[in-house]
This record gives structure tokens, C-alpha cells and sequence, in this order.
């Protein structure tokens, strides 16, 4: 039976696993259970991104093993390698090809046609992102919109996101990865599409969560004068356990908040 409505969801760096979105996904069913949402209506995909860039990182120190060189700090290195090298490896270098970047949109497009197939033709998207999947999905739609001639990744409406009708960040990196172009000059992606049903028009939002003590979390209106005209709303919130809310380890914590939770619920509940 194809469903009333895709919900695409895209996790930050580090070794492969769902776990945090998975347990989101858990609390998000049973709130809408509780407000007799059928769930059927509704049929969600995780985007497994990381798979070209893991490749790549484990090499890196197998190589050293196999030239007989020890190095200590392994389990720090490991952590160094899969998830700040992901920042450096996904976007590539000047002038050079990027395999990882070309690789890991692949896997997006995957997850896409996967979830695209589920719905009926056309059905509105939600797509939840944190961290790096925030600009991930950011350069992903950017080029499906911007894209020159035939595009490959953008075969329908719901490919090229003209069904997008609700965009969540959380703990974004997009401004990380601004400062490696004129930031001046960056312009967000068009949202809401032209596109978008006109009934949806009016329900379109592009919230972005960020907490004050996430050092890899940033608001994103206040890059430019063109994010700042934006249609997205920078939205503060506080993140984490006792042991997390005030430190680095709150960038962790969006997908355990209670708070994301009951808006995503509210917004899916206005959506059907």
C-alpha cells in the first residue's frame, strides 16, 4: 500500500549505525499513536551516507599496520580519522576529483528512490538532518536544483524535492564548511520549491536547531544578508543530560530530545 508521506532521515559523521535516530523514531511513533495518527500513513528511510568515506578512513591506518608501524593513542586516532576526516574528506581538495563526494550523494539518491517508491506519486517530505548529514542534504538538493542538463539523481518531482514541505536541522555544520568559500556570496537552497503543491505552500517550514553549547552547531541566518532573507528559522534549544546540556557533548543530544520530538509530531500531525 504506498503512503501519504515520506520522512527521510540523515545522521551526522562517525561509524555507520542508527541507533539514535532509530530510538527517535521509536518516540515519534508512539506520539503519534497516542493522537491516533495512523502510521501507515507514513513510511520513513535512514540515509546510510558514510559507507565511501569508511572505506577510505580504515585504509589509513591499515597501511601503517602493514609497513610495520606502531602508533599509539589507536582509539583516539580511530575517532580522529572517521569523524573529523569526514568534515575534510567528503568535500574533497581544489582542482582534484572527489570520489567521496560523487559516492556518498549516490547513497542519498538511494535512499531517496528507496523511500520515493513506498509513497504515492508526489507525496510531501519531511527530511530530518543533524550535523554533517545537514550539509550532506544541503549540497544534495543544491545540486539537483541547480543542476545543467540531464540530471541522473533528479528523475522526478519528488527527487529534484519539489514535494519538500518540511526541512528540520539540527546541530548544523553549514557554516564549518562555509569558510572554505566567500561567504558573501553563498546562497541558501530555494525553499520551499516553486513547485510545492499550493495547499502545501502555506505549511512549509525550515527550522534550525542548534544549542548555545554545541561547538559544532551553529545558527545559520546570520552567515549572509541571502541566508538572512532566507525562509528558515534558527531555533535555540537546550540538548543533552546533566552530564551533556552544557558542554561539547550536547551536539549528541537532538535526537534524544523530547521537545524535537513532540514539534516533529505536531508538524506530521498538520501535514496529514
Amino acid at each position: 500500500m504506498s503512503k501519504k508521506l515520506g520522512l527521510l532521515l540523515i545522521r551526522g559523521s562517525g561509524k555507520s549505525g542508527f541507533q539514535r535516530q532509530e530510538r527517535f523514531m521509536e518516540r515519534l511513533e508512539k506520539d503519534l499513536t497516542k493522537r491516533e495518527i495512523d502510521s501507515n500513513l507514513i513510511h520513513h528511510e535512514y540515509v546510510d551516507w558514510y559507507e565511501p568515506l569508511q572505506e577510505q578512513q580504515k585504509s589509513i591506518l591499515e597501511r601503517m599496520e602493514e609497513k610495520g608501524i606502531r602508533l599509539k593513542s589507536r582509539l583516539t586516532r580511530n575517532l580522529i580519522i572517521t569523524n573529523i576526516g569526514d568534515l575534510i574528506n567528503y568535500g574533497g581538495k581544489p582542482n582534484l576529483p572527489s570520489n567521496t563526494y560523487d559516492e556518498t550523494h549516490k547513497l542519498v539518491h538511494k535512499s531517496i528512490v528507496d523511500l520515493k517508491n513506498k509513497l504515492d506519486d508526489n507525496a510531501p517530505l519531511v527530511i530530518l538532518a543533524s550535523s554533517m548529514g545537514t550539509e550532506i542534504i544541503n549540497n544534495y538538493i543544491w545540486d539537483r536544483q541547480n543542476a545543467v542538463g540531464s540530471d541522473p539523481l533528479g528523475n522526478s518531482p519528488f527527487e529534484r524535492f519539489e514535494t519538500l514541505v518540511g526541512l528540520f536541522t539540527f546541530g548544523s555544520n553549514l557554516p564549518i564548511f562555509a569558510s572554505s568559500h566567500n561567504i558573501d556570496t553563498l546562497v541558501p537552497i530555494a525553499f520551499p520549491s516553486p513547485h510545492l503543491a499550493p495547499e502545501l505552500l502555506p505549511k512549509a517550514v525550515w527550522e534550525n536547531y542548534y544549542d548555545k553549547n554545541d561547538s559544532m552547531g551553529y545558527p545559520i541566518k546570520a552567515l549572509n544578508s541571502n541566508y538572512e532573507r532566507a525562509n528558515v528559522t534558527d531555533i535555540q534549544i537546550n540538548t543533552g543530560g546533566i552530564l551533556a546540556s552544557w558542554n561539547l557533548l550536547s551536539h549528541f543530544g537532538y535526537w534524544y530530545s523530547k521537545k524535537l520530538v513532540k514539534r516533529i509530531a505536531d508538524y506530521i500531525q498538520e501535514i496529514i
